[in-house]
């Protein structure tokens, strides 16, 4: 049977971009078929993601906003301080970043079909047909077509997600230069006020708000006049807006601001049983749930797991054996499962929590110097190494409330 693509990708985001791009540089004829009119947009990511992508992939140092080294860490009436010495994470321009991305492989080969929906796939003999009537063939299709995956839905049960909204809000330059050093954060959906010094452009705010809970607010700056303020949670979206609103409401920082766009969508939420392989197709990225559990980011994990695909691609492909794709899966299991296993347990300690419940979590860690601990060992993409630590210490029954005991047990299986 002869074959149009060696490879085809539904989904032309940063994962399946990037993977195309590794398998047309090894000389594999491969296929982008992609629903959307242009790359990137809307914007749907709060763009903010650890140095280590420099290891995983390029990006221009021009797609870089802003560079930060630390997080202020808000419950309803306390904070913590964490910083790195050095830059801990990058602020990127995501739309930019993933056109970026996208033409990279086009230029090394890649065949980009754009506002392409795909509607249907045989996935045992490798038949793509797309709404405008075109069809091809591949020996082996991979789903990388996001949070709404259709490849996914043909070999999945379908998914279950977190909303997400966010706002990009410019502050008046004067207000925000004239507040730089100190900030009042005076929220009413959190009931008191509380004042973050020595706020910088350097630093991103977390809260962790229990109406919320297990998803939490950021507010990302990504100029000093500019911020993505936005949060994933259960609630919906028309609720989503309130609490954005109340907070913007009632930040010092945002009392002269205009808000320039609004974003919302879907996170999937991670899920270990989900199918990755099935006969020619392969799953990767936002249509495989591999996102980081306690954040729902995923372009590192993303980028490293390409490797993993792209490895059992080309060993399938120059077998000619599809049964190789399923060492993908293998491997991606062995080397995740752990860690995001750990983020899972993370998840499910704090979701029921109340904001008394984290004010008492918050003073706790304050008493126990882990704003030093968590500034050595935090890790934006390997957040076990932080949680063995609090386990080493002892930290875990010390800083939850007595009542969560036994929960906790259960959780962690002590």
């Amino acid at each position: 049977m002869s074959f149009d693509y060696d490879v085809a990708i539904v989904g032309g985001g940063p994962i399946g971009s990037t993977l195309a791009y590794k398998l047309a540089k090894e000389g594999y004829k491969i296929a982008i078929l992609d629903k959307k009119r242009e790359i990137g947009v809307p914007l749907q990511c709060a763009g903010i993601v650890s140095k280590k992508l420099m290891d995983v992939n390029e990006i221009p140092d021009n797609l870089i906003l802003n560079k930060v080294k630390g997080a202020y860490l808000h419950s309803t009436n306390k904070t913590l301080k964490v910083e790195k010495n050095d830059v801990e994470a990058f602020i990127i321009d995501r739309v930019a970043y993933d056109k970026f991305l996208a033409d990279r492989a086009i230029s090394n080969g890649v065949k980009f079909f754009n506002q392409y929906k795909v509607n249907f796939i045989d996935s045992e003999n490798g038949i793509i047909k797309c709404q405008n009537n075109i069809k091809i063939s591949s020996k082996i299709i991979v789903g990388a077509d996001g949070s709404k995956s259709f490849v996914s839905s043909l070999i999945n049960d379908k998914f279950k997600y977190f909303n997400a909204s966010q706002y990009l809000v410019e502050v008046n330059d004067f207000h925000i230069n004239e507040n730089n050093n100190t900030s009042t954060i005076n929220n009413s959906f959190l009931d008191d006020n509380f004042v973050v010094k020595d706020k910088a452009i350097e630093f991103v705010d977390l809260f962790a708000i229990s109406k919320i809970l297990p998803g939490f607010l950021w507010c990302i700056p990504t100029s000093k006049s500019c911020f993505r303020v936005g949060l994933f949670s259960n609630n919906s979206y028309k609720d989503q807006k309130t609490i954005l609103n109340s907070f913007l409401d009632n930040d010092d920082r945002f009392n002269e601001s205009k808000i320039i766009e609004k974003y919302h969508g879907k996170i999937p939420i991670f899920d270990k049983n989900k199918k990755i392989v099935k006969n020619r197709i392969i799953l990767i990225g936002d249509a495989a749930s591999q996102l980081k559990p306690t954040t729902g980011g995923g372009l590192i994990l993303g980028f490293d797991t390409t490797n993993l695909a792209k490895e059992a691609i080309i060993k399938s492909l120059d077998n000619d054996n599809i049964n190789f794709l399923k060492e993908y899966e293998k491997k991606f299991k062995k080397k995740y499962s752990k860690e995001l296993s750990y983020q899972i347990k993370v998840q499910k300690t704090i979701e029921n929590l109340s904001d008394e419940d984290l004010d008492y979590m918050f003073t706790k860690l304050k008493e126990k110097n882990a704003e030093e601990i968590i500034s050595k060992y935090g890790d934006m993409d390997k957040q076990s190494v932080l949680v063995k630590e609090f386990i080493k210490r002892g930290l875990i029954f010390s800083i939850i409330p007595k009542v969560f005991f036994r929960k906790l047990v259960s959780i962690w299986k002590f």
